[in-house]
This record gives structure tokens, sequence and C-alpha cells, in this order.
């Protein structure tokens, strides 16, 4: 089950909601979300709860260990904080990355687990590593761990928060008018963001892209809408998991931020799965780490172990290992050469290095991969723009520039800016720009289930 179920939208999330708010005491706000997480987790599939129990059952009891021996026996805790780390790993190996072992007797016939189960385990892993390294003691309420493993808020987009982060969160936290207005404007947005932005780029891509009908505009314009259909896909998750979390009464971090040309490519990483890369950065010690050259080799292989996280493929460890490689030439000689730059060809070169990178990550083998950057230089192909690429792109002109508006960090600025500047103009004027904002919100949700409904019945 994902943010955008319906059953979910309107079923699991407004129980949960409803139910928290009658009791104010965190202890049954944490069963109710417990619960209704675990509906979230296992819809359909019993023995995901067994298994859900099963690793943070363990976690949890390991974490108790490592905190009681970890000062008298450093090795003993280290090799258990290591044993932890094994089953973690195990765990999204088989549940999240299945088709490893579609010819064993682990293979199953469909997912077992929603999208997040790479974050699931990250938790885990992170919540014994941080009690090893004496950031945070070892929690003995189990339903403390319970609900900082389980709650859907943090599921299909994470972000990666460490226990020590959210433990006052879990013990004590009011859901106020604030929080409930803020989290119902992020979970709308994000919800659009999915259903209709997303949408139209997958329908460029698709037409773009398609191997029987090469063009040299298809191959450009099919790779930037692949970009902006898993930006958008991922950043609405990301908005989703924090109104949802606002709304429980959690102030959960941020996992993307905007891009900005002045970082480069470096920056463009760091800014997707922000709170992903951060833990993994801070595993290998990349933050305290003085030497430029230990830090560009950490880089490289945080890079390929980004991308074995995300898929264990040889195409995904050769994309992870190519963009660590150019973060690190970046922190030893390129970020000095290119910040000379002018911020237009700054753009220009994010847009090439993101293409001729991560694009790689939409094919199967080399073959695509070197058929498509020929394309991309006019080699190959049978004429300039196809009659699906154009339709799809003229069909979607409006939402392409709305889409344009979000992701264009300058142009939201000044939009944001204008209506901030009417709205202190006067009572009358920041109600005005108040009504036009709820209509916008709800005109969102209306056309987003609408979607969601017309696509479920199809």
């Amino acid at each position: 089950m994902t943010y955008t179920d319906l059953i979910f939208l309107f079923a699991i999330f407004p129980a949960s909601a409803i139910l928290s708010m009658l009791d104010r005491s965190s202890e049954y706000k944490n069963l109710i979300l417990i619960i209704t997480s675990l509906l979230f987790f296992s819809w359909g599939k019993p023995f995901v709860i067994c298994l859900i129990f099963l690793s943070l059952v363990i976690d949890w009891a390991l974490g108790l260990c490592v905190g009681s021996i970890r000062e008298k026996n450093r090795t003993g805790a280290l090799l258990l904080t290591a044993a932890d780390g094994v089953m973690n790993t195990a765990l999204m190996l088989i549940f999240g990355h299945n088709y490893l072992f579609s010819d064993t007797a682990l293979a199953f016939e469909d997912i077992m687990l929603p999208i997040g189960m790479g974050y699931y385990s990250l938790r885990g892993f992170s919540y014994v590593s941080d009690v090893f390294r004496g950031k945070i003691r070892a929690e003995k309420n189990v339903f403390c761990i319970m609900t900082y493993m389980v709650s859907f808020h943090m599921m299909c987009a994470g972000p990666v928060v460490h226990y020590g982060d959210m433990e006052g969160q879990i013990r004590k936290r009011e859901v106020t008018t604030e929080k409930m207005n803020a989290g119902l404007n992020k979970m709308v947005w994000g919800l659009g963001k999915i259903v209709l932005l997303a949408e139209v780029f997958r329908q460029i891509r698709t037409a773009g892209l398609n191997s029987s009908e090469i063009t040299t505009l298809g191959c450009w314009l099919g790779m930037l809408a692949f970009f902006a259909q898993y930006y958008f896909v991922f950043t609405g998750l990301c908005d989703m998991s924090r109104g949802f979390s606002l709304m429980g009464g959690f102030v959960l971090p941020i996992n993307y931020r905007d891009i900005e040309p002045d970082e480069l490519f470096t920056g463009l990483v760091k800014s997707y799965n922000s709170t992903v890369i951060a833990f993994f950065s801070d595993l290998l010690g990349i933050p305290n780490s003085k030497s430029k050259v230990r830090t560009a080799v950490c880089a490289v292989i945080c890079g390929g172990i980004m991308g074995l996280w995300y898929a264990v493929k040889p195409i995904s460890l050769a994309v992870g290992l190519a963009a660590g490689l150019l973060v690190a030439l970046e922190q030893l000689f390129l970020k000095k050469i290119l910040a000379k730059l002018p911020v237009f060809f700054k753009y220009v070169y994010l847009v090439l290095a993101s293409l001729l990178i991560f694009g790689a990550l939409e094919f199967k083998g080399f073959f695509g991969y070197h058929k498509w950057v020929m394309g991309l230089m006019g080699s190959g192909v049978k004429y300039t723009l196809s009659v699906a690429v154009r339709d799809a792109v003229l069909n979607n002109c409006v939402l392409i520039l709305i889409a344009f508006c979000v992701v264009c960090t300058p142009v939201r600025r000044l939009i944001t800016g204008c209506t901030d500047k009417i709205s202190a103009k006067s009572r009358r004027s920041y109600g005005a720009v108040r009504i036009c904002k709820t209509v916008a919100t709800a005109a969102v949700l209306v056309i987003s289930v609408i979607t969601l409904a017309a696509n479920a019945s199809v």
C-alpha cells in the first residue's frame, strides 16, 4: 500500500487521525499509530505483521545488549551491531529487492512490503548503530521502538530519522491547529505532484524514449521527462509524508531541498533523498574527514552504496559510482574551476551531467543507453520530433508550465514573494490571497481524487 491508495486516504489515515484525538496521552496516540501503520504495512498480507514484529524485536533486543556491553566489551558490541546490519540488509534484499531471488525458494509472486523497505531497514540499523556509538541510550520500552519503526509517516519516502531525534516526540507531542493546517496543505499538494504532474511527464517519457520511434527531440524531452516524473513522485511522497506527520503531531526533517546551481553537481546529489545521503556519509565518516583525498574516496564509495541501495543491479552500481566520482572530482579541483562560470552555464552543466549519468537508469543495458546518447546528437534517428511526443507536450502544456514554476526556484520565489506583498497590503488583500490558496488546494485535492478513482476503475 502507498500514500496514493484510496483506501489509505479515505479509511486508514482518517481513522488514525480521528481516533488519536480521543485521548491526549502520547501512549494512546502511539498505540493508534502502531495499529494503523501495521494495517498500512500488511494490507492483504498478514504474514508481514509477523515479519515486522520479529525484526523490530531483534533491533530492540540487540540495542539493549549493545548498550549494556559497549563499555566493557567493545568488540562484542561491534559484532552485535554488525549482526544487526546483516539482519537488516538481508531483510531489505529479500523483501525489498526480491527479484534477486527469482529462481530460488525465497521468491515471492507479489511484492510483500511497500516501497519503503529500504527506509525501514536503515531505521532499524541506525538505532543499534547510534547505541553502539554512544549517541543515544538503549530504549527499554519496546513500544517506543515500535512507534519509531512502523510509523507510516516515514515509510514510502523516508526520511531516515535517527531515534535520538524522534524520542522526545514519541514520548510527548501535541497536535495543534497550525500543524493540522500546514500538514493538510502539504499532503494535498504532495498528492497533486504525484497524481497530476508526474503523470504528465510519464506520458512524455513513454513517447520520447520509445525505442521503435527514436527522434532527436524525443531523446532530449523523454529523458528530461524521466527526471521530472521521478522528481515529482519522490518530492510528492516526501511532502505527503511530512504532511501526515504534522497532522499526527510529529515534525520530521525535510528529505529534499531546492537545487541551487552554485552548489554544482554535489549540491544536486545532496538535494535528493538528503537524509539517506547524510546517513551513509555519517557512516563512512565523511563529515569529520579533514583530508580532501579521503573525502573524495568516501564519496565514490558512498555513491556505489547508494546505487545498490536503490536497486541491486550492475547499472545502478555503475551510476552510483559515476555520480560519486563526479562529486569527488568537484571536491578535489572542479569546483574551483566551475565556480567562475555564469549561472546559465552552471545550469547547462547540471543538466548535461545529470542526463549522461542518471539517464542510464532508464535502460536495462549499455546498448539502450548508447542508442539514446547517439540519438541526443541526432545519429540513428528517423526524424526530429514524433507526433506522439508533440501531442504529449501540447496536450499538457498548462501542467508543464505549472511544473516549471514548481521546480524553478527563482520563479517560485518570485510568485510567493508577490503573493506575500499583496497579503501585506491590507486585511482584505490577505483574506483574498488566503481564499485563493484554499480554493486552489481544494481543487487539487478534488481533481487528484477523481483521477485516482478513474485510474482505479480502469
